[in-house]
Order: C-alpha cells, then structure tokens, then sequence
C-alpha cells in the first residue's frame, strides 16, 4: 500500500489560493464565503462592463461585443418618469451610486449599491435636511469617487440656491457637504467656491472631481466653465479650458487611462454633429487637441471612454456609437435595450465591496 501521507502534503500556499480564488467569477467566491469565511477578501474584477439602467433593472453589458450579459433588479422601487427613474451618480471599484428620482432634490434618497452581490446601503439625510424644509428653491449636485488616501469611499453634494426657478444665476456660494461610507455621515465643507453653477454630469478622476457649468446663462453666447474639487485638500479651483479656434459648446469632461479629456461639440443638436476631443498634459496642464469624431447622426449626449479604448457617445437615435482610440474607427452598436441617459455607467466591475454591511 502506498505511504500514507501527512496532513502537511496537502498545505497550498496562501500566495497560491490567493491567486486561484481571484481568477474566479463574484458569484462564486460568494457561495465560497458561506462554506469558509477565510476565502473572502474584497477583491474586484477589474473587466470592462458597461451598466445601463431600464426602470427597475440595470443590464451589464461587455464593452468589448456589447453583448447584454445579464440583468440584475434594483433593491428599491423606480417608476418610468422622470421624477422617479434611476440616476447614476458615478461608480467606484464595483460600487454604484445613484439617486432614482431627479438628484437636484434635497430630500430624495441616495444610495451605494453592489449590483454583483445584490448588496446596497441607503445614505444618511443631508446635514442641510433640518435647516432648509422648502426644497423648492434649491438645487443639489452630486458625485461620487474613492479616497485613496483615507482608503474611504465619498460623496460630494452641492446645494445651489438659483434666484428662480429657471436657474438662470445663483445670487449665493453654494453649500457644500462631503459624505463618507467609513463615517456614515455627512461633514460640512467650509471652503471658497468659484462663482460657477454645475451641471449634472460629474467625473471623478485621480483625485478630483470635474464639473462643467456655467456663471450666467443670460451671457451671449453663454461661456462655459470647468471647476474641479480635490478630495485631498478640499479645496475648489475653476480650470483654464483649451483654446477653441472656432464656436464650440463645451459637452463635458471625462477621464480615461490616467488623462483627462474634455469634449466639445462644433455643431450641437445637428444630424452632422462634430465631436472635438481634447486631452490634459498631467505636467503642463496644458490641453492638447486628441481626437476628431464626425457623428454623422448627430450626437445626444457623451458617455466616456471605456476600459476597452473607446470613446462612446449616444446619437440622436439614442443609440451607442464607440470611436476607437487607436483604429479612429467609428461603429453604432444597437443593443436592443431602453435605457436612460441619467443611467449609463461604463467603469462598472464586478466587487465583494460592501459584503459586509
């Protein structure tokens, strides 16, 4: 008969089942938890997914074929309207934020969600909640990033006060509270800000949060602005934008592969739109004209840049169109999937963060 062996023969390197458990799927490192608690560690599938969201369901789809993968419900109840459909904030290792409902309502929830693992946590009420009961009159701007040095994930939110309903100007700074998932609470800011009301698409990238706006939309033709907030020294700073040759409306600001880009439209609305992509010199922070896309259905809003390197953007069809950074092919993509332009992510990987709430 062969020898017996010991115990010891069968002892596999930590190093070694570290490196087996992170090539499996989320879903199975789950069913792994419940058998050995020692198996889990927040890891996270940095593959490239885009998270489109459809009423009370978020679809995953690969950004590579843009094939649907698979659905997942939304732990809290949304409506087809405006006022109560989902709103993506921005996504962080796995972590979704968003807010159904529109986000520039004070009192509406905001939560952090885990599509992989059907795992969310509904934030606190703002700190402001108390002191300001007619919501009315307010305006409230979000974002959503990682703090690499407090290893912590916050929220953002800015509270702008328009003289009227059209939000034509702000006649005060806006408020400013910093949420923090370590806390769970909200901390009031207390710093100068730049004169410039933002719009709702938010990007954080390395650090910084990048909001376009405006300061009078009584100006013609009314000028845009960049402001960035660093979650280092929370401090807020309004950004020197690229020198356009030629009349362009500034759509946004995005980041992609450690740069930062900002996207101009030359012909806004049109079924000959042209998308002009200009990129930040992380040195220098000088811009640098990248990229020139000719949308030939015209262009209903900028989405970013995918993990994949390709620069999406929706046509006035409402379907997705990937530029390819390196090809400078351009392809439209109908997936067949209904979806809103308030949520649209495409940073989204599969996480264990959160498990433990």
């Amino acid at each position: 008969m062969p020898e017996q062996m010991s115990a010891s023969s069968y002892f596999i390197p930590p190093e070694i089942v570290i490196d087996m458990f992170l090539r499996l799927p989320v879903k199975t490192l789950i069913r792994c938890t419940s058998v050995c608690k020692s198996c889990y560690r927040p890891e996270c599938r940095d593959n490239g997914y885009l998270l489109l969201g459809c009423t009370n369901f978020c679809h995953i789809v690969c950004d590579r074929s843009f094939k649907s993968l698979y659905a997942v419900e939304t732990p809290f109840a949304v409506g087809p309207n405006r006022k109560s459909s989902l709103n993506f904030i921005g996504s962080c290792n796995g972590l979704l934020c968003l807010a159904p409902g529109l986000e520039y309502n004070l009192g509406n929830d905001v939560y952090i969600w885990n599509p992989s693992i059907r795992s969310h946590k509904k934030l606190p009420p703002s700190q402001f909640s108390d002191e300001f009961t007619d919501e009315r009159w307010m305006v409230s701007r979000l974002g959503f990033g990682f703090h690499e040095s407090t290893n912590d994930y916050k929220v953002i939110r800015l509270i702008y006060f328009p003289e009227c309903r059209n939000f034509t100007s702000v006649d005060a700074a806006p408020l400013v509270e910093v949420y923090s998932l370590k806390t769970d609470s909200w901390r009031i800011i207390r710093t100068e800000v730049p004169p410039i009301v933002t719009q709702s698409v938010v990007t954080f990238h390395k650090g910084f949060f990048y909001w376009m706006g405006f300061k009078s939309i009584r100006d013609d033709p009314m000028e845009n602005y960049i402001m960035s907030f660093d979650l280092d020294n929370e401090k807020f700073k309004e950004i020197e934008q690229p020198s356009v040759d030629f009349p362009f409306s500034l759509l946004s600001v995005r980041g992609s592969s450690g740069s930062l880009f900002a996207i101009y439209s030359k012909f806004f609305g049109g079924q000959n739109d042209i998308l002009v992509l200009w990129k930040m010199d992380e040195y220098s922070k000088s811009w640098t004209k990248a990229y020139t896309i000719q949308c030939n259905r015209g262009v209903w809003w900028t989405i970013g840049f995918t993990k994949s390197g390709k620069f999406l953007y929706a046509n006035l069809e409402k379907k997705l169109v990937s530029f390819d950074l390196e090809s400078l092919e351009t392809q439209v993509h109908d997936l067949g999937i209904s979806f809103s332009r308030s949520a649209v992510d495409i940073n989204y990987m599969e996480s264990l963060l959160l498990f433990d709430h």
